[in-house]
Order: structure tokens, then C-alpha cells, then sequence
């Protein structure tokens, strides 16, 4: 072994490497060799006092026993309707999923997810099914599902089995129980009721008769409405509700005409009648029957969350044009303006995979996976369920994300109240969703 051999050894600080030492020996090849190996081993011992110092105390590391890939399950309606949320549901969530995967990698920890996509089809037997099947598989986080009939359906399951559910959808406020395991990224119908009547009453509406699908959410929405415009002195007709498996629309719409030209024959003007239809995609079916009925295509209608930035309804041309000839707005929970920054290009990324425009429903849904992130920071892992409840809530009531403030209420529902009106219209000859107003701290914004 040559007299003048060296060795550096090298470590990893602040991207540089640092050199601790040139080793000289002389040309004895035992000798050499044992000093050698005392070098290599202070150097060792250097190499790890050094990468101690070095590694910074992060309270949001995750701790060292955590399970560092947790599983997540998507309960969305992908066949059925309401298609639309479901499809920029999951595309919001693999858009989420991804970005944290990089930052995990990059801080070389984190957690990572895996989701479980589960297509319910807007049904409450299916979602009940698959909720069971995730929890087999062991999941025990649900983004999910849309509806609140479905929520409904699996929530008996959901906290028996310490199962937690980020609803993106739901609104029924039969749902709002404090210290259950459903929490939901929306307002409730309640609060969508004082936005829609607000606008009704803006347009001079002193009287609606009211279309509604008989589930959770489309009766906790009819309740609400009727309450909040009676309550401001309006008057609400007993209206119809039809079963979500009807087809054929004609009685219905039949009914509905025959109440508004009661209201008509008893002295109310026109312009002052209006139609609240709380409804799913079956509104197409709704408005093929009421195009051919005189006093239906001369009256306003006001619409619910459910249709709101509906691909089907764009999609079909008769259905589309009776939307823009009847007014239609739809209210949906709203994106704050000073936050576009932060939310478009989200909404433009889920838009690009999915061809439909995203509203807040689906960027919560964004948002709910970095509040689970965030409680996972602190409880490092589900071992303690009600730890990690307690930790899911306390970071909802703390994070910001691209919707805003994601705090809740006391029953788990989203605190924010504020809502976007969207309205089918014609653009350069295609039909197309148009923001057409807002309604902000109690006040209507038409634009």
C-alpha cells in the first residue's frame, strides 16, 4: 500500500460535502491497515454526531411508529346522477393525492394516500355496500359520498365501526348531529335556503310552488325553503313530490301548472309566481315536460345545488334552452374571489381531466384530503380513532385551503354560508354554465 494514501469522507450538510480529514500513512500494509480502520471508525462516529446536529425537530414530522401510506375511500356517483360532482370529485382528489406525494418526497416523510374509488351511482344501497367493502379492506376514512340519502344510508355503519365521512355534497340538515362520525365540507340546506329565497325575493317573488325529488336532501331543502319564504311573509303552495325512480313527468308537471294558475285566477301577478325545483339530472326529464306547457315556459324557476354546473342538462338542447328561457339559477356554496388565485387553478387542472367546470363542491373535496393530512401530522396514525376525530376537527377548524376556511359548526357541517348563483345560457351558440351572481354576507350581488 503506497505511503501516501488518503481517504476523504464525505457527508451530506445543506447539499455540500464536507471534508472531515487527509489520512497519511506510512508504507507498513499492517500498520496502515489498522490505522485505517480507526480512521473509519471516528469518522463514523463523527458522520453520526454531525447528521444528528444537523436533522431539524419538526413537530409536524410524523411520528416514528406512523403508518406512512393510509388508505382513503371515494364514494361518488360515476354512472348514475350527479355524475358530474363525482367525476371532478375524483379527479380533485388524485390532483390533491399527487401534490402530496411530492411534498412528501421532498421532505422525505409525509404520508401518502391511497384511494379507493367506489362508484355508488347516487344510490344508498350501493353506498352502504361499499362502505362495508372498504371497511374489510381496511379503510377508515371516506371522502363521501355526494348525497344525503346516501349519507343517511351508511352513517348507522359509519359510527359503529369508527369509519369518519367527509361529505363534499350533503345537505340535509336532519343530518346535522353533533358527535356522530359524518362531517360535511358544505353548508347546510339551511343556509342554501336563505340564499335562494333572498334571490326570489330580490326578483319579486311572493309566491313558489315547489317540485321536489323525495330523498334526504331534496326534502331537507324543500323543508328549508318553505320555512325561510314563509317566514318573510311569502306564500308556498303544497307543490309535488315525485319518487326518484319517475320517468314519466307529465302529471307532475301538469299539477305544478294547475297551482300556478290558482295563484293566477286568485289575483297573483305573474311576475310575482315563481317554481323551486329540487332536483338531481332528472330536471332534463323535468323541462322536456314542461316545455310544451304554456304556463310553465311564462314562469320564473329557481333550482338547488343538485343541478348546479349539471353536465346533462348543458349536454341536452331542448332542456338547455327551456333553462335559459325559464331564468333557472342555481345556488352552490361559493368561492371566495380573493382566493381565486389559490382555487383556479385547481379548478382548471380538475376541468382539464374531466371536461366539466369545477364548483366549490368538488375543490372541498380537494381541500378535505389535506385537512386529514394535516390531523395525520399530529395523531401519526388511526390506532386511536377518537384521537385522531378529535385531530381531523381541530385542523378542519384551523386550515385554509383553496375554498377558504374549512371550519365547522358544532354538528360537523361547514361554517361558511356564502353562495354563487349559476345559470344555464347560450354562448357563441353553445349552452354553457354562467356565473350569474353571488350571495355574500346576507346580500345579493347580480352580475
Amino acid at each position: 500500500m503506497s505511503g501516501q494514501n488518503r481517504r476523504l469522507l464525505a457527508v451530506a450538510s445543506s447539499g455540500k460535502l464536507c471534508r472531515l480529514q487527509n489520512f497519511n500513512f506510512p508504507a507498513f500494509p499492517q500498520r496502515a491497515t489498522i490505522m485505517l480502520m480507526k480512521s473509519r471508525f471516528l469518522c463514523l462516529v463523527i458522520c453520526t454526531l454531525l447528521l444528528a446536529a444537523i436533522t431539524p425537530l419538526r413537530s409536524e414530522q410524523p411520528p416514528a411508529n406512523s403508518r406512512r401510506e393510509f388508505k382513503i375511500g371515494l364514494l361518488v356517483s360515476l354512472t348514475g346522477s350527479w355524475n358530474s360532482l363525482g367525476q371532478n370529485t375524483v379527479a380533485a382528489l388524485q390532483i390533491a393525492n399527487d401534490q402530496l406525494k411530492v411534498a412528501a418526497k421532498a421532505e422525505h416523510g409525509g404520508y401518502r394516500f391511497k384511494l379507493f374509488v367506489r362508484d355508488t351511482a347516487l344510490d344508498p344501497a350501493r353506498a352502504l355496500a361499499a362502505i362495508q367493502d372498504l371497511d374489510k379492506r381496511g379503510v377508515k376514512i371516506v371522502i363521501g359520498p355526494q348525497s344525503s340519502s346516501e349519507v343517511a344510508m351508511i352513517k348507522p355503519y359509519a359510527d359503529a365501526h369508527n369509519i369518519l365521512v367527509i361529505s363534499q355534497g350533503s345537505t340535509a340538515s336532519s343530518l346535522a348531529i353533533a358527535g356522530d362520525n359524518i362531517f360535511r365540507l358544505c353548508p347546510n340546506d339551511k343556509r342554501e335556503a336563505d340564499a335562494i329565497v333572498a334571490l326570489m325575493r330580490h326578483d319579486g317573488i311572493n309566491s313558489i310552488v315547489p317540485l321536489w325529488r323525495n330523498d334526504a336532501g331534496n326534502n331537507g331543502l324543500h323543508d328549508s325553503v318553505k320555512a325561510a319564504f314563509e317566514t318573510l311573509g311569502g306564500t308556498v303552495t303544497s307543490g309535488f313530490q315525485y319518487q326518484p325512480t319517475t320517468t314519466d313527468f307529465s302529471p307532475v308537471t301538469m299539477s305544478i301548472a294547475s297551482q300556478i294558475q290558482a295563484l293566477l285566477t286568485a289575483g297573483a301577478d305573474p311576475n310575482s309566481v315563481g317554481i323551486y325545483l329540487a332536483a338531481f339530472d332528472e330536471a332534463v326529464d323535468v323541462f322536456h315536460s314542461a316545455a310544451a306547457n304554456s304556463v310553465l315556459s311564462s314562469t320564473r324557476w329557481y333550482g338547488s345545488d343538485g343541478v348546479a354546473l349539471s353536465a346533462a342538462l348543458t349536454g341536452d338542447v331542448s332542456a338547455a334552452a327551456f333553462a335559459v328561457s325559464a331564468y333557472y339559477p342555481n345556488p352552490t356554496f361559493g368561492l371566495d374571489d380573493a382566493l381565486q388565485n389559490l382555487w383556479q387553478p385547481v379548478a382548471d387542472a380538475i376541468e382539464a381531466r374531466t371536461g366539466i367546470p369545477a364548483d366549490a363542491f368538488a375543490l372541498s373535496a380537494y381541500d378535505a384530503l389535506f385537512v386529514v393530512e394535516q390531523a395525520l401530522r399530529v395523531t401519526g396514525n388511526l390506532k386511536d380513532f377518537a384521537s385522531f376525530k378529535s385531530a381531523f376537527v381541530d385542523a378542519a377548524n384551523s386550515y385554509s385551503g383553496v375554498t377558504g376556511s374549512t371550519a365547522l359548526d358544532a354538528a360537523g357541517d361547514r361554517l361558511s354560508a356564502d353562495f354563487d348563483f349559476w345559470a344555464v345560457r347560450q354562448v357563441n351558440g353553445t349552452f354553457s354554465w354562467i356565473r350569474i351572481g353571488t350571495y355574500t354576507n346576507g346580500s345579493i350581488t347580480l352580475f
